[in-house]
């Protein structure tokens, strides 16, 4: 399900590059004004993508911590039990 909401989110993300793209090269704009635009759109595109790329680095670590936390948490319960079971 998490796969085909990202790949949906990607998708949605070409398809609007693409017509913004499109729209900017068909516009009544000379060369220079255009190649300014397409210079704002991608360093304003670089830095949504770099934004997005911390939020999800910061995620997986949480996640991350999150797993060596429940498995150190599985390991010292079996290591509990298993002294238990070796005192009776």
């Amino acid at each position: 399900m998490a796969g085909s909401k990202w790949t949906g989110f990607f998708a949605f993300f070409l398809g609007a590059s693409l017509g913004v793209v499109a729209g900017m090269l068909l516009a009544p704009k000379s060369g220079e004004e255009l190649r300014e635009d397409l210079g704002d759109r991608l360093n304003e595109g670089a830095h949504r993508v770099r934004t997005a790329g911390r939020t999800v680095s910061r995620r997986a670590q949480d996640m991350a911590s999150q797993v060596q936390r429940s498995v150190s948490d599985a390991a010292d319960a079996a290591l509990r039990a298993s002294r238990k079971v070796t005192r009776s």
